[in-house]
């Protein structure tokens, strides 16, 4: 009974029937032994376990961390039944008919070595500047292996007694971003369609996965807000309009990151100085700095107008 009210109350909620039937009638047509509800019942039946022995790696891993310096605020939390089950029948729908997909394949034997955030931390920072150092820390504790055998493997298994980089860490970055500095340090850069912005690891930490997350507080609003009201949630009837806002709140936030490492240098190198009432003495490379931030302000206020554009006023709403 347990299960069946989990699974019932979690495909109404997040509007999966639709997915579900889908993924059924493929399964049938192919001889899937097992449908998508059966293979989220045997995950969810194992997790339930195997969750206590997350929560106890999720705290040794946050001893072992706790002193890199650079961090304004850290998170940490284990991945709930529903948004694992969630995940699954969204992950294998999406790769639905790919054989070679991991995620199409994805089972109770193999799931722990699929959906590699079970456990996540998320490290704060300040500005931008201070993601070296801490990535340098990082490194440090959880050693890029010989860089050959990431070409060979998606995903490094597990060794014993040591706690590696299972893969190559990724910086996500949006149209626009400035990169040079995470492909000097050996990131792999992928450019987000949706603006997202971070700096993941996927470490090997006691023979369980871990997702660490570093971005700075502003990108960490913008995520928030994004992932609350946009992300996962395509049936809401506002969705393309809350697509686009969070788009210009992408841009504001990349400005809003770029300022804060602007406040920095200025503190550090003195380069705004008072001129009593007339104002400030600066350099023309300053000014530059800050023609370039209007030019970008401007942008997103046209397309704030251009949102406003497509407005309509209508008389009865429903």
């Amino acid at each position: 009974m347990e299960w069946e009210e989990f699974w019932n109350s979690l495909i109404r909620e997040h509007k999966l029937t639709q997915k579900v039937l889908e993924m059924n009638q493929v399964d049938a047509l192919k001889g899937h032994p097992d449908n998508i509800e059966k293979i989220c019942h045997y995950i969810y039946e194992d997790y339930k376990v195997w969750k206590c022995e997350c929560e106890a790696v999720k705290k040794e891993i946050w001893n072992t961390i706790e002193s890199f310096g650079g961090v304004h605020l850290h998170t940490s939390r284990i991945k709930t039944q529903e948004s694992l089950i969630e995940k699954v029948i969204r992950k294998r729908y999406e790769w639905l008919g790919n054989d070679y997909s991991k995620y199409a394949n994805i089972s109770v034997e193999n799931y722990r070595d699929i959906i590699t955030d079970l456990v996540g931390l998320r490290l704060i920072i300040n500005y931008r500047g201070h993601w070296l150092d801490l990535h340098k820390s990082i490194i440090s504790e959880f050693p890029i292996d010989c860089g050959s055998v990431y070409k060979e493997n998606v995903l490094l298994p597990h060794q014993q007694g040591r706690n590696i980089q299972a893969e190559l860490p990724k910086v996500y970055y949006a149209e626009g971003d400035d990169t040079q500095e995470y492909i000097a340090a050996g990131l792999i850069v992928k450019q987000h369609k949706k603006n997202y912005r971070s700096v993941h690891y996927t470490v090997s930490f006691h023979g369980v996965y871990i997702e660490i997350q570093v971005r700075t507080i502003y990108d960490e609003a913008w995520s928030d807000c994004d992932h609350s009201y946009v992300y996962k949630e395509d049936a809401n009837r506002s969705h393309t309009a809350l697509e686009q806002l969070s788009g210009i709140l992408a841009k504001l936030t990349n400005l809003s990151n770029d300022i804060g490492e602007w406040m920095k240098d200025i503190y550090d190198s003195e380069a705004i100085l008072d001129n009593q009432e007339k104002g400030w003495k600066t350099s023309a490379d300053e000014i530059n700095k800050l023609n370039k931030m209007l030019d970008r302000m401007n942008a997103v206020e046209n397309d704030l107008r251009n949102f406003k554009n497509k407005m309509t006023i209508i008389e009865t709403f429903e």
